[in-house]
């Protein structure tokens, strides 16, 4: 026990024993932060000090609860989720109950660490920080302004970035023609709008205006997670299919309504697993589609920047360069310049020059 440097992850950890439990901890970059985090460790468990009751006279229990109320409002059902799972695996580690609840200012930056340590990989430990950070934010906005973050002080882990990959057209292509009849239409909406599909599910007849030949999406993607309308032109072939749809309509209020339970459809998750092993392609989510098409129109048709930012939702150009699986041009091209550099004609050169390969 004492301070060692992990031969496999690479970063320095502590470890040491106090009335027969062990305390350990590490991701620190130097041994010397190591030995300062295992020393202000120690005072803790050695001297613990009574739950300081902040002045709202809540613990962390009850402000995670208020959080989740407020969050409920503002982010999609999927995001408040994910923080509902942390949240869950944090009361576990601290034993925190409704018996049991905690300060919030018990939960210091050693002691986040240990529990953001308890991740299975690195991805995770930057989910656990982001999610702890967002709320003691919160709380240090709405409930108590001399709050101190205590994530602010421990630094992100190195991780991975996946490459998303999006179909191929041809792929996309055959998706389509291998989509059930009665599920195209969500499919088409979705091509010809580049729309979320949330956006899509909540669409209503009164969204769909055939005079104007426009559409209106709703989202609360935006910074103040308020429901906001974003209302884009429709082709000619979007215009007839939902001309069509209308008139086929078994009611007045959802595009897209689920027959049995008279509703529209809250999420769609198992159709595009379905679709894609009929189409004997690779797993496409919604979301790829969406890529796909973005980075079809700016790729091949040509289409601006801008102009995709406005179709797509976003606020924000730099997320719809993001969405845009391309190479960038100028690169392209610079690149370009070294062809033939490496070829034959130069090494003739080079022997020219006096150089000679070295046997052996």
């Amino acid at each position: 026990m004492g301070l060692w440097r992990d031969k496999i992850r690479g970063d320095w950890r502590y470890s040491f024993q106090y009335h027969k439990e062990i305390f350990a901890a590490g991701g620190f970059q130097t041994k010397g932060d190591a030995r300062s985090a295992r020393e202000q460790r120690r005072k803790e468990v050695k001297s613990p000090q009574k739950a300081t009751t902040i002045p709202t006279g809540m613990g962390f229990l009850e402000i995670v609860n208020q959080y989740l109320d407020w969050s409920d409002r503002r982010h999609a059902p999927g995001h408040v989720e994910n923080k509902k799972v942390v949240f869950r695996k944090m009361m576990n580690f601290f034993g925190i109950t409704e018996e049991k609840d905690l300060s919030i200012l018990e939960l210091t930056a050693p002691r986040l660490h240990e529990f953001f340590m308890s991740a299975p990989s690195n991805n995770s430990y930057n989910v656990y920080r982001k999610e702890t950070s967002a709320l003691f934010a919160w709380a240090q906005k709405h409930l108590q302004p001399d709050l101190q973050n205590p994530c602010n002080m421990l630094e992100k882990m190195p991780s991975p970035k996946k490459e998303r990959t999006i179909p191929t057209k041809e792929e996309f292509l055959r998706i389509l023609a291998a989509c059930p009849p009665d599920d195209k239409p969500l499919l088409l909406v979705l091509a010809h709008t580049l729309a979320r599909i949330d956006e899509i599910l909540r669409l209503t007849w009164q969204d769909v205006n055939f005079d104007k030949g426009t559409l209106t999406l709703w989202s609360r993607k935006n910074r103040g997670g308020e429901w906001r309308p974003r209302t884009i032109g429709m082709n000619t072939d979007l215009t007839a299919m939902l001309k069509s749809m209308w008139n086929r309509r078994k009611q007045e209020k959802w595009v897209f309504l689920n027959q049995r339970e008279g509703d529209r459809y809250l999420r769609r998750p198992k159709l595009m697993r379905s679709i894609c092993r009929v189409a004997e392609v690779k797993h496409y989510t919604f979301h790829q589609i969406r890529h796909f098409i973005a980075t079809y129109l700016h790729d091949v048709m040509k289409v601006p920047t801008g102009v995709l930012s406005g179709i797509l939702g976003h606020e924000n150009k730099r997320t719809t360069e993001i969405y845009l699986h391309s190479v960038d041009e100028a690169q392209r091209e610079a690149l370009t310049r070294l062809e033939g550099f490496f070829g034959d004609q130069n090494m003739l050169a080079a022997h020219a020059c006096g150089f000679k390969k070295k046997r052996g």
